[in-house]
């Protein structure tokens, strides 16, 4: 077979950190959220969500993706008025100024609120102790597929720095990038920061063989609105600086670069994610690795299913590259599952029941491996 053959992809959802701590449960997030809103703030909230019986406390993001939209909405509608043309159709047709702005602020504030206790709650979680109590088997399989194959792929959906904290202790700097590199200190601070810089990858980590790429964004990115970039900040730096609460009650021109909520396939298109997605996608459509790991992902993201789906038609057999790894025991919900994935991936070719392992992240195993279908 092809050296592509060993080439492993490992992509972590969040069922992956739950197995490192329960407190990254979407469920304890949501009712973190909720004890810490006022009773106005309380109320809309249930309102903007159709009532108390619609909220959703096993899956927060199917509320909040409503807080979203309402905010994107407000902030499009907002920059219109404050246009030429905006200010040119107030004025033509009569029309009073919405005056928007506030309304704006009391959204965002909920936007905020809830982006800074997923952040709060992530922060300080991810600790080698605990990897080392929870995780071992999983660690020591990932750094030991990594570090003996040609190159290496890991994609995040997941905000936390499990991954990386991983491969920096089990396999070192100098072998991987996240396509970031030291800059200057924040603008008016000691912290400091690295600019997401992918063009400059090939002259600053010309020898890195292990791509880390934050699909969704992660907890230590931002975007730097001064200055049009993405950054990143050590974690350590953030805990140390107690960034979160500078960014959103001293109004740091930063905002945490995350994809949740509602509209991620469109989101996914957007700097900085955009150069993540493409190179899933392309890594996807070229077949550049032969084993794919998906551990503790819930299949209900189209965007991310239709970059599988992509590898599975361009691969000679995907059964043979393919391990999806959950954490669930009980029999009936393994097949509700099985059956889930089977219906979002949508292929002729089902997937067999042996690419299915639902002992955790720990039971991981090694796959045959698969190459570039054929194009005769």
């Amino acid at each position: 077979m092809s050296d592509v053959s060993k080439i492993p992809l490992f992509l972590f959802g969040n069922g992956l950190s739950m197995a490192l701590s329960p407190e990254f449960s979407l469920k304890k997030i949501t009712n973190k959220f909720l004890e810490g809103l006022d009773g106005d703030e309380k109320n809309f909230l249930v309102e903007l969500c159709g009532g108390v019986d619609n909220l959703d406390f096993d899956d927060f993001e199917s509320n909040f993706s409503l807080i979203d939209d309402a905010f994107s909405s407000l902030k499009k509608y907002q920059r219109f008025i404050e246009s030429n043309a905006g200010q040119v159709l107030l004025e033509k047709f009569n029309l009073s100024n919405p005056n928007l702005k506030q309304h704006e602020e009391i959204i965002k504030s909920l936007y905020d609120k809830y982006i800074f206790q997923i952040l709060n709650l992530i922060q300080g979680n991810v600790t080698l102790v605990g990897i080392n109590e929870n995780l071992k088997e999983f660690s020591d399989f990932l750094s030991n597929q990594l570090a003996n194959s040609s190159r290496g792929f890991v994609f995040t959906l997941n905000f936390d720095l499990l991954a990386e904290t991983i491969l920096l202790q089990n396999i070192g700097t100098n072998s991987i990038t996240d396509f970031c590199a030291s800059a200057n200190n924040l603008k008016g601070t000691s912290i400091n920061k690295f600019d997401f810089d992918p063009a400059m990858n090939d002259d600053r980590h010309g020898d890195a063989d292990i791509e880390l790429h934050h699909l969704h964004g992660s907890l230590s990115l931002f975007y730097d609105y001064t200055r049009n970039k993405a950054i990143k900040f050590k974690s350590e730096d953030i805990f140390q600086n107690d960034l979160y609460k500078k960014v959103f009650e001293d109004s740091l021109p930063l905002h945490p670069a995350i994809i949740t909520g509602g509209g991620k396939s469109t989101k996914i298109t957007e700097y900085p994610f955009e150069f993540y997605h493409r190179c899933f996608k392309d890594y996807c459509n070229y077949v550049k690795f032969g084993k794919l790991f998906i551990v503790g992902y819930s299949f209900r993201d189209e965007h991310i299913n239709e970059l599988i789906k992509r590898w599975i038609d361009n691969s000679e057999d995907f059964t043979k590259g393919l391990l999806i790894i959950d954490y669930k025991t009980n029999k009936e919900e393994q097949e509700k599952f099985k059956n889930f994935v089977k219906k979002a991936l949508k292929k002729r070719k089902k997937i067999p029941d042996d690419c299915f392992e639902f002992n955790g992240a720990n039971s991981i195993r090694d796959v045959e491996g698969t190459i570039l279908k054929s194009k005769d």
